[in-house]
């Protein structure tokens, strides 16, 4: 049976209206990459409350995953590879102790799995170690190899709750693989095992304009009671082109998702840094401001990859 699109809750995205108000930074895009030939994406962040040295880190895609340090939020300096290998990093922190999370290519071609590094000052990265591989249907590529990607990690009660990306479809008019599934799976230990879960959380569905490709990935928050969901999703548009933009999603219990009418929040814009493709985005509390940071890609074929920032006003009364 064909999935269908994402339910709506207009009560609760009414309830969040605040959240879906953003506006990008007269600066960006912030980060270019530091070469010719290279590009910066999927962005993990680490604010100057969270870091060890009162400074901004971030760490992204790129040849090897980058690693960027600002005073300010705004003016990046590259310092180098943190790893020479890997895709979609995520950073979190546990304890004094930062767990890198991020993709790898294992076995054969395109086949992946998620593995995780600590490290106490983000230049020493301890032993490599297999967190997630593809087993299911849903999470193996076009020629039935595993695939998984985009992990994402939120500490709920005393599990670890990993939500990732499974599968993918390969874009024609990029050449470039994007997720079809955003998945979960649940661990009481941050390096597994993890269980997963029965079925995807968000798949494709030719009946959803913005998924009609693939679900792509999601990043998770808690929000008091509920969950938020950044997630952007693959599909193809009247200009027949894909593309791919930010929507929020609402959950009251982390495995359910609603969309709402006021999505997106970052789409293409036809032209300029991002074009064709707003992808992956990690966010943090700047006073009384979210602050997302995001990737956008320039078109199609030889296209440059950039990030940027995006912000929210939150409400007083938080």
């Amino acid at each position: 049976m064909q999935p269908k699109s994402l339910a709506f809750d207009e009560g609760l995205a009414g309830k969040y209206a605040w959240l879906f108000a953003w506006f990008d930074s007269p600066q960006n895009p912030l980060i270019e990459a530091p070469e010719k030939d290279d590009w910066v994406a999927d962005p993990t962040v680490l604010s100057p409350k969270e870091s060890n040295d009162g400074k901004w880190h971030l760490l992204c895609s790129g040849k090897g995953i980058k690693h960027f340090v600002s005073n300010d939020g705004i003016n990046w300096v590259y310092e180098g590879l943190a790893l020479p290998e890997g895709y979609s990093p995520f950073l979190f922190k546990d304890g004094g102790t930062f767990w890198l999370f991020y993709q790898v290519s294992i076995g054969r071609h395109r086949e992946t799995a998620i593995v995780c590094r600590p490290s106490k000052d983000f230049r020493n990265w301890g032993e490599r170690q297999i967190v997630l591989v593809g087993e299911k249907d849903w999470e193996r590529g076009i020629y039935g190899e595993p695939y998984v990607r985009n992990p994402c990690i939120v500490k709920v009660g005393n599990e670890y709750w990993l939500y990732y990306s499974g599968g993918y479809i390969l874009l024609p008019d990029t050449g470039y693989e994007e997720p079809s599934f955003v998945c979960l799976a649940r661990s009481k230990f941050l390096l597994g095992p993890y269980e997963k879960h029965s079925q995807p959380l968000i798949s494709p569905s030719l009946s959803d304009r913005w998924r009609n490709l693939g679900a792509g990935a999601m990043k998770v928050y808690k929000l008091g009671e509920i969950f938020v969901g950044f997630n952007n999703g693959i599909y193809w548009a009247e200009d027949l082109h894909s593309h791919s933009a930010i929507h929020i999603l609402l959950s009251y219990d982390g495995v359910s998702w609603f969309d709402a009418p006021q999505n997106p929040i970052i789409a293409p814009t036809g032209e300029g840094w991002k074009k064709s493709h707003v992808y992956q985005m990690d966010c943090k509390i700047v006073s009384d401001e979210l602050w997302m940071f995001y990737n956008a890609r320039d078109g199609w074929t030889d296209a440059t990859e950039r990030i940027g920032l995006a912000i929210c006003k939150m409400p007083s009364y938080r």
